[in-house]
């Protein structure tokens, strides 16, 4: 059984068995899923079709197979690919992790399928792509039914300006009465959040690293506290060029 050729993107691949790839996809159709692509190593057949299923290049590709795991009856190029390099590299490879880690297979998701398309396009051209990776993984939290409420404390309260609170992954925002400040929001800033969030306004610096610190203990608790690869490759990096 084959499907019809359908947009796609490569998120990673690994040698299977003697002369294969398995490699991890993320479809327009189907979602997450994994393929087979024979005889990759082999020149003759299926080196030039390895040579094209690489990460960060838009693909259509035809799947093949009745079971879980798939195999790879024919792709073709869908455009031009992004090149990565540096800290962009390790951007798009950050989102790649996150979605193999934590999107189930076989689950449609064309929202979030344009928003990777759209995020890997910023990564590598903008010289500051942080709050699209902010959005991204908003967008991956609510897809796995998890939702910020910004405007609204634990207590499904409205946030006061006046107050600071601390964010819990499994309650939300709980009023702070007191504690270290590196953990703490005020209340204009979850409001000025939730404006960025509905109408893509700006956010000061220190907003943006309130953000990042919430967005990185909501995505540590869906993780189960298993670290991310790419963040342990990341800092082993950037110690090598100081």
């Amino acid at each position: 059984m084959t499907t019809a050729m359908q947009p796609a993107w490569v998120l990673g691949r690994q040698s299977y068995r003697d002369s294969s790839y398995l490699v991890d996809f993320l479809t327009a159709s189907d979602g997450r899923l994994s393929a087979v692509v024979k005889g990759a190593h082999r020149k003759q057949r299926g080196g030039m079709m390895a040579a094209l299923i690489q990460p960060f290049h838009p693909l259509l590709v035809k799947f093949g197979g009745n079971g879980e795991l798939k195999y790879v009856a024919a792709a073709e190029s869908a455009g031009v690919g992004r090149a990565l390099i540096g800290e962009t590299l390790f951007s798009g490879l950050y989102l790649n992790e996150l979605l193999t880690r934590l999107l189930p297979k076989f689950e449609a998701a064309p929202t979030l399928f344009a928003a990777y398309g759209n995020a890997i396009e910023i990564i590598s051209t903008s010289s500051d792509p942080e709050l699209a990776l902010r959005r991204f993984e908003l967008l991956l939290l609510e897809e796995l039914g998890y939702q910020i409420q910004w405007q609204l404390d634990c207590e499904e309260q409205p946030i006061e300006p006046s107050k600071d609170y601390g964010y819990h992954p499994e309650r939300g925002f709980v009023i702070s009465h007191g504690g270290d400040s590196s953990l703490l929001i005020s209340g204009v800033q979850l409001l000025a959040l939730c404006d960025w969030q509905v109408t893509g306004g700006a956010i000061d610096d220190i907003c943006q690293s309130k953000l990042k610190g919430i967005m990185r203990l909501a995505i540590e608790q869906r993780l189960g506290g298993r670290p991310l690869k790419v963040r342990e490759a990341v800092n082993e990096w950037r110690q090598l060029r100081e």
